[in-house]
């Protein structure tokens, strides 16, 4: 019974995080839709580095190197555009409802 309500947990915090890679200097996908207090997880899937970075300042990445990820917990509505700091032309947008 209390291995059954773990993995129910579990699965409830993984319906509140929406995942995107980055990869071929591309953000996949590119536009998300999500719920206010809902989590984006970005993982670096290049041999290059990325930095993700709030168009307005509401939010940036370190460097992530090959494999390493950054989230970030959208606790208002808006529309939040983004891009790498190396790769401009990389961007993307997360809508909050």
């Amino acid at each position: 019974m209390v291995c059954l309500l773990a993995l129910m947990g579990a699965k409830a915090e993984d319906s509140n995080i929406k995942k995107i890679e980055i990869k071929d200097r591309k953000y996949a996908p590119a536009k998300v839709t999500i719920k206010a207090g809902q989590t984006i997880v970005w993982t670096n899937r290049d041999d290059s580095d990325h930095a993700i970075v709030a168009d307005d300042g509401s939010f940036a990445s370190d460097d992530l190197g090959s494999g390493e990820s950054f989230k970030f917990t959208f606790k208002k509505k808006g529309k939040f555009k983004y891009h790498c700091k190396y790769h401009p032309r990389e961007k993307g947008e997360i809508t909050v409802e």
